[in-house]
């Protein structure tokens, strides 16, 4: 029996993803050397091969080109920490596993660091318009929920409270990767994965103190 033909309107679409596909490579490269700051339209058509013109009827900006490729690197770590969180049996151990994934997924894809920091050009507090980030820091909080959530259980907190653990575990994380990553970790003997299991042994002991949240402190003060 023979295979129905494509419709011209399948064809379309494999025609436009192929086009989509092409151009967020080339944006990669765009802002990898330039940042999304020093970023352009005219610089991504470029390196894609097509003119301004072919690029905005996929993506009207360079933000919304940016928010796409940080959208798609934060579905890829979504998967591979739910992956390895789902392989571990007690809270703990999801926990344990959660926070591995997350670290090995960045030290596997270390472009993707600068990419989720708008580091590329240096640390700067940047965003890709409020609809976006809204929508991407959902995306980011829905990965840290794999480890928060059974901590949750492990510390017997209420999901308010564990916040600033996953805040703690996050930022412990991050900054294990940035030093290992420059290379400023091999003169103190250590890595990121064995920094990880020091914060782990400590957040996840009985008697571990929950850290403080600074903002409400200073507003319960004033």
């Amino acid at each position: 029996m023979s295979k129905p033909a494509t419709s011209p309107k399948d064809w379309s679409d494999v025609v436009k993803g192929a086009k989509r596909e092409l151009l967020l490579r080339a944006a990669r490269d765009e802002f990898a050397e330039q940042g999304l700051e020093g970023a352009t339209m005219r610089g991504i058509a470029v390196r894609a091969g097509c003119t301004t013109g072919a690029i905005y009827p996929l993506f009207d900006s360079k933000e919304a080109i940016y928010a796409e490729l940080l959208k798609q690197s934060l579905a890829a770590l979504d998967a591979d920490v739910a992956e390895a969180a789902a392989a571990a049996r007690t809270p703990q151990t999801q926990v344990e596993a959660a926070c591995g994934a997350f670290l090995n997924y960045y030290l596997e894809h270390r472009f993707e660091i600068n990419l989720g920091l708008y580091a590329f050009r240096g640390l700067k507090r940047l965003g890709v318009g409020k609809p976006s980030d809204d929508e991407l820091n959902a995306a980011l909080w829905k990965v840290l929920e794999r480890f928060a959530r059974p901590l949750s259980e492990v510390r017997g907190l209420k999901p308010a409270e564990v916040r600033p653990w996953a805040a703690l575990l996050t930022s412990q994380m991050i900054g294990a990767l940035v030093l290992q990553i420059a290379g400023r970790l091999d003169f103190l003997d250590t890595d990121a994965r064995s920094l990880l299991r020091m914060m782990l042994a400590q957040c996840l002991a009985p008697r571990a103190t929950a850290p403080k949240n600074t903002k409400a402190a200073l507003k319960s003060k004033q």
